[in-house]
């Protein structure tokens, strides 16, 4: 118990000097120990929600097949003073800090979490890297669970912060194991991430638990407890904290990766039942809106249920990816309203720029992910389609391009090509929202390619990520490993540098 409320009083005296929430003002060391639900409320949402400090999970965004080297940014720039006009190469950005400083991302290099393109050490401290924010999270996250049961305020109340808490908690292991250890679905024995499931303070090494104990004993117990907790109680919508759809969302999110299709489509029955429902484009978006006016991402959206965590694309303008030309192929730019509403592949404010630039809005108050009733709506129609429920995965998909597709007439598929069709819109729907990648691994991890020029004017080169590849499991940084003995080494971390395949015309 000593140890706990150590580790609490450490989390509320780090967030006193971050952020001054009031319940942490206090004169005394005793007084900064939360007693009331209210207080252990706060704290979660300071120490336990995902915001915009982390966990920043925007390297993923260089690994999927929606991105491309981003090589130029404007062709050409005018100084407002003088009227000069400089002129940029198509190339720009190729041999330059920008794109050689994430090179080992983007080539899918054994060494991306220790180096980075200049051979330059990243990562050497376990505070930098992504799997220490993730575990500071987990860890606010305990800190609540461990002392809730014994707050001062109504059983609804402590009951509300608990399912909170534990649907955070099942979240984080959920993005985390699908980092760092193998798709569930294709060897659920494989090693994933240590599981720590307290605030005890300890020195002792934490092993790696499996991908199928992450799963079974921690995040669906988490997401079937939290919403046994939250369902009896009142619905609140749009307040920046996890709700009963929510819940019921990411537990169908979790089915569909366990292979476990009726229960994913009964999840979405669940959050269906709340009353939430998909935005109609064609009616409630007007796409002559001036760029970045309509956020998709934020609570005006009705369809948006949940605003959250760091944003899935890389901030700095120069280090941000382009779309991948397969990907945007895929596209009918004039009547499929996303694209107009995510501002895809839009021009520069001055000229049209030589790649397809991505402008995905951000979210409400620097917060830029989501739940959406788009994604509830998507994992059913995938899972009934994997049911062999074609007739209903058809009708499914007919309504939902119908909402976001101007004068969009129904198709008929079946089989595998309607299953292909049902990816294809998942992809396009939720793209550069920290999707693709981990739908990638549990869609049999196929092989992608990319294409990377290491100087201006110079030569193309092919970099290939195979299928089955050991680099759909990331490697784990190695000042991990020497923090914490216990911990193994993922297989791809032993392979040779990857080489490219110069591009022939």
């Amino acid at each position: 118990m000593k140890n706990r409320i150590y580790t609490i009083l450490m989390i509320c005296t780090g967030l006193m000097l971050l952020c001054g929430c009031s319940f942490l003002q206090e004169e005394s060391q005793s007084e900064m120990i939360p007693r009331t639900t209210e207080d252990f409320s706060e704290l979660l949402l300071g120490s336990g929600y995902p915001d915009n400090n982390g966990p920043d999970i925007s390297i993923l965004e260089y690994l999927d097949d929606d991105c491309a080297q981003m090589l130029n940014y404007s062709n050409s720039m005018t100084d407002w003073n003088t009227g000069e006009v400089t002129v940029f190469p198509s190339d720009y950005y190729a041999g330059t800090e920008q794109t050689v400083t994430v090179a080992p991302y983007y080539q899918w290099q054994p060494d991306m979490c220790d180096f980075n393109g200049y051979q330059e050490r990243i990562n050497e401290n376990a505070s930098e890297t992504m799997y220490y924010q993730f575990y500071q999270k987990i860890k606010g996250c305990n800190a609540v669970l461990d002392l809730i049961d014994t707050a001062i305020g109504s059983d609804e109340q402590r009951d509300r912060v608990k399912a909170e808490a534990l649907a955070i908690r099942a979240m984080l292991y959920f993005q985390l194991v699908n980092i760092y250890g193998e798709p569930y679905n294709y060897n659920r024995d494989a090693l994933g991430v240590p599981l720590k499931l307290d605030a005890n303070l300890s020195n002792e090494p934490i092993a790696r638990s499996t991908v199928a104990q992450a799963y079974e004993d921690v995040i669906v117990p988490d997401l079937v407890e939290a919403a046994r907790l939250m369902d009896p109680l009142e619905y609140i919508a749009q307040n920046y904290r996890i709700n009963q759809p929510v819940i019921h969302i990411i537990l169908s999110r979790v089915y569909l990766y366990m292979d476990r299709y009726q229960d994913c489509i009964d999840e979405v029955g669940k959050a269906m039942d709340y009353g939430i429902r998909l935005m109609n484009l064609t009616t409630e978006f007007d796409p002559n809106n001036i760029p970045y006016q309509y956020n998709p991402f934020e609570y005006t959206n009705p369809e948006v249920l949940w605003i959250f965590g760091a944003s899935t694309r890389v901030d700095n303008v120069g280090y941000k990816t382009a779309m991948n030309p397969e990907f945007q192929a895929l596209w009918d730019s004039a009547n499929d309203l996303r694209y107009k509403m995510f501002n895809l592949g839009a021009p520069d404010w001055e000229t049209n720029n030589s790649n397809f630039v991505i402008y995905k809005p951000y979210g409400s108050s620097q917060l830029c992910q989501a739940i959406r009733t788009s994604e509830a709506v998507l994992n059913q129609m995938e899972a009934e389609a994997l049911l062999g429920n074609d007739a209903t995965a058809l009708q499914l998909l007919n309504d939902f391009r119908a909402t976001r597709i101007t004068g969009y007439s129904d198709v008929t598929l079946a089989g595998d090509e309607l299953l292909d069709a049902i990816r294809t819109e998942r992809r396009k729907e939720l793209c550069f929202e920290g999707h693709r990648w981990f739908d990638l691994r549990r869609q049999g991890m196929p092989e992608i390619t990319h294409i990377y020029k290491a100087e201006q004017g110079g030569q193309e080169f092919v970099y290939t990520l195979q299928h089955n590849d050991p680099m759909y499991t990331l490697p784990l940084p190695s000042c991990l490993l020497e923090q914490n003995r216990a911990l193994v080494q993922n297989e791809c971390r032993n392979g040779a540098q990857r080489q490219g395949v110069a591009v022939t015309e």
